[in-house]
């Protein structure tokens, strides 16, 4: 497949799957009786400085950028390590899940840790902790189930 397209299409699954992932996110909150948006309140208030509903708006906004480029860079990792090449959708939920966790590891601990110390860390101890670190997977999982999934309509169609 040409990179250009697969670059794409992990983009456009990056999206797709921060959509998702803030979908639950606000179940969540529901569940634990939290303020809906409350990670994303947070976010508005401690990296952008805005609070209420714009900073729950930001918030979410912000969270939906990450969630892309996340996409577009995984996508990068993906198709330039042959290993990691999502060919179907069943490799690409696989690849996803692994994606998912690396993400976590490395790019969403540290930022949450360091520069946002959102509730997950301040609460250790709160099912929103397992919660959070779950939703990382889930993201990669469901990046790479579209990821393949376009990629599997694209070469039925070719």
């Amino acid at each position: 497949m040409n990179p250009k397209k697969y670059l794409y299409y992990g983009t456009i699954s990056g999206f797709i799957a921060a959509i998702f992932e803030a979908i639950l996110f606000y179940l969540f909150d529901f569940v634990d009786s939290l303020p809906a948006g409350y990670q994303f309140t947070a976010i508005g208030i401690r990296l952008l400085n805005i609070s209420g509903f714009y900073g729950t708006l930001y918030g979410l906004l912000f969270h939906f950028l990450v969630g892309t480029v996340v996409g577009l860079f995984a996508a990068i990792i993906s198709y330039y390590t042959i290993i990691l090449r999502i060919r179907s959708i069943n490799s690409g939920i696989l690849i996803g899940i692994l994606t998912g966790f690396l993400v976590l590891l490395v790019f969403s601990l540290p930022v949450n840790i360091y520069l946002l110390h959102l509730y997950v860390y301040e609460k250790y101890y709160l099912p929103s902790t397992f919660f959070y670190y779950a939703m990382h997977i889930f993201y990669g999982g469901v990046w790479g189930l579209f990821l393949g999934f376009f990629i599997s309509r694209r070469k039925k169609l070719s």
